[in-house]
């Protein structure tokens, strides 16, 4: 029983077991790791009855409500579901001896297994197998309609439209923040990957919020801009489709093996305006790319964002999806704060090189598939209050071009102190978060950095001095340090003056 004791320590109160469905599993290991010496069972079975437990989630609480267990046996509802989950669905049964919290749910198996069918019949699952998870029920599967082919949704596919969202299973829904791109039911996604529209790149799998950077850099039609860390290519391609095909986009990708995908997936989305580079971004130089006026750059990360949709690992021609493309993390405590602070610091190198390089470049996007606050909003921290940054003119770009009516910001605490000349509250408008399957997909942080080529320019070619014309102060700016730089400048002349006299 001490197997069912210890899990049930995960599931309690109620709540926090919704939440765990909602994650990567990640959380839920390292909340075993932190309970460890607690544990009287094996972590490792702990851990498989959990996720076990969850992906049966909505199953279990239907019989568990229908049969009105927890009204007529005195037993707490953590413990209800996962022995009720070993006696319906595992197959060894409940694995412990006579006592109790067993009697409890073998004095009413008749109707638990009764209602057990009923459940089944009533969504239509014929063995568990086809039953994925509770949580890809509600987690979704999004469809970009590739521009370039051009293509539209097959016809073939037995969707209805509707404004529900989450879509139910057998509808379609157009996402309102993401032109061209659609939200199904995720057990629709073996029908997709079917289709010839996809085969032939006209459809493509991406996540919503991974389309979030193409959308905020904004590219226009004939503009060079460059992918820093392309593959697998969803966001490269994106970024052509956005541009109507029309001018350069230079995709940076190190490693071979992903190269060759990213070749695969640019070549099979029609994006021939794409130039694979199998190199370092970090070696890229102005002389290279003159002409560069906007970087994207989504970097290596813990990938925490990131959740395995089970069931359906699709690979297509050797291509893997954005989901596939990360692992997530696995690691926790003194590890993972080890590992959030290597990363972040290759992050901002990444970025460093992004805006510091390009003197063309007046707009920079930065994203991970990262929840920790150290992959994101303390890397943007680090860049905006790097001088050299500062001094060519970057700042984080305002809410109004950052997807304006998305509702989840970035966490404005982590730029306190930073009141000048952007406020925490401005920096953390200008970044967006994702939640993983609350907000309908994976996990994400997305932020934006601008800045007026022309001022910069001119202040790097030394015209910035007291002859230039007054325009006045910008109410949002405090204007005393300013102020009082000219009046010292305008002290020393006077000095001069006086001396030369």
């Amino acid at each position: 029983m001490n197997l069912y004791l210890d899990a049930a320590k995960f599931i309690s109160p109620k709540t926090s077991f919704a939440k765990c469905s909602a994650s990567n599993f990640s959380d839920l290991q390292s909340a075993i790791q932190k309970l460890l010496p607690s544990l009287k069972s094996d972590p490792k079975r702990i851990y498989a009855l959990l996720k076990s437990t969850i992906r049966y989630k909505e199953i279990l609480d239907d019989v568990l409500k229908q049969a009105e267990l927890l009204q007529y046996e005195k037993i707490s509802y953590s413990i209800a579901i996962v022995l009720v989950h070993d006696f319906l669905i595992s197959k060894t049964g409940i694995t412990a001896g006579k006592g109790p919290l067993k009697d409890a749910i073998l004095r009413h198996k008749t109707r638990l297994k009764g209602e057990f069918t009923k459940v089944k019949i009533k969504r239509g699952i014929r063995d568990l197998g086809e039953f994925n998870t509770s949580s890809n029920d509600r987690t979704i599967r999004w469809i970009r309609v590739n521009k370039i082919a051009p293509s539209t949704l097959p016809a073939s596919l037995p969707f209805t439209e509707t404004s529900e969202f989450p879509p139910p299973r057998g509808t379609i829904c157009a996402d309102p923040f993401i032109p061209h791109l659609y939200a199904v039911a995720n057990t629709h996604t073996r029908q997709l990957v079917s289709t010839q529209a996809y085969q032939r790149g006209e459809l493509i799998l991406q996540d919503r919020a991974s389309c979030f950077p193409a959308i905020i850099l904004s590219p226009m039609s004939g503009e060079t801009v460059i992918d820093a860390c392309a593959a697998p290519g969803n966001k490269t391609t994106h970024l052509a489709a956005i541009m109507g095909n029309i001018g350069k986009v230079i995709a940076y990708e190190l490693n071979p093996d992903r190269a060759k995908v990213l070749q695969r997936m640019v070549k099979r989305a029609g994006a021939s305006i794409v130039r694979v580079e199998n190199r370092d971004f970090t070696g890229a130089v102005p002389a290279e790319w003159e002409d560069v006026t906007k970087v994207m750059c989504d970097p290596s990360c813990s990938g925490s964002g990131i959740f395995r949709k089970e069931g359906f690992a699709i690979t297509v021609s050797g291509d893997e999806t954005e989901e596939q493309e990360k692992d997530g993390e696995d690691t926790s405590g003194d590890a993972l704060a080890k590992r959030l602070l290597n990363l972040s610091i290759f992050q901002t190198q990444i970025m460093k090189h992004a805006l510091t390089r390009f003197p063309k470049a007046t707009r920079v996007v930065y994203s991970t598939c990262s929840i920790h606050a150290e992959e994101n909003e303390d890397v943007v921290r680090k860049l905006l209050t790097d001088p050299e940054i500062a001094k060519l003119g970057w700042r984080a770009m305002g809410r109004e071009n950052v997807i304006p009516t998305w509702h989840r910001r970035g966490w404005r605490d982590r730029f306190q102190g930073m009141e000048w000349p952007q406020t925490p509250e401005e920096i953390a408008e200008g970044c967006v978060r994702a939640e993983p399957i609350v907000d309908g997909g994976i996990g994400f942080f997305v932020a934006g950095f601008e800045r007026n080529c022309a001022y910069t320019h001119k202040r790097a070619a030394g015209h910035d001095d007291d002859s230039e014309e007054w325009r006045g102060f910008d109410d949002a700016v405090d204007s005393r340090p300013v102020i009082e730089t000219a009046i010292k400048r305008r002290n020393k002349k006077i000095k001069k003056n006086k001396r030369s006299a």
